[in-house]
């Protein structure tokens, strides 16, 4: 996921906050899933959505994209151990 497409969807036009973050997580979830296609892995089900909420829930309270990035790569990484 590139952190400046988000942030152009972040300043985008109004909308309302549920619209915002429906389309964030469907770009989120687009990037993911691109991400894995180029790594050669499949995912656990689940992984994609968990890593955009809680990139979602980072970015709401505060959080620049590239920590939010981080932080939630991490804890998707720590919560879908094999």
């Amino acid at each position: 996921m590139t952190a400046a497409v988000l942030g152009l969807l972040l300043v985008a036009l109004p909308a309302s906050a549920q619209e915002d973050e429906t389309m964030i997580k469907r770009f989120c979830l687009a990037a993911f899933d691109a991400a894995m296609k180029q790594a050669g892995k499949t995912p656990p089900d689940g992984m994609g959505g968990s890593t955009c909420d809680c990139f979602i829930q980072q970015v709401n309270q505060g959080a620049g994209l590239d920590a939010a990035k981080q932080t939630c790569t991490a804890e998707a990484i720590k919560a879908f151990k094999s």
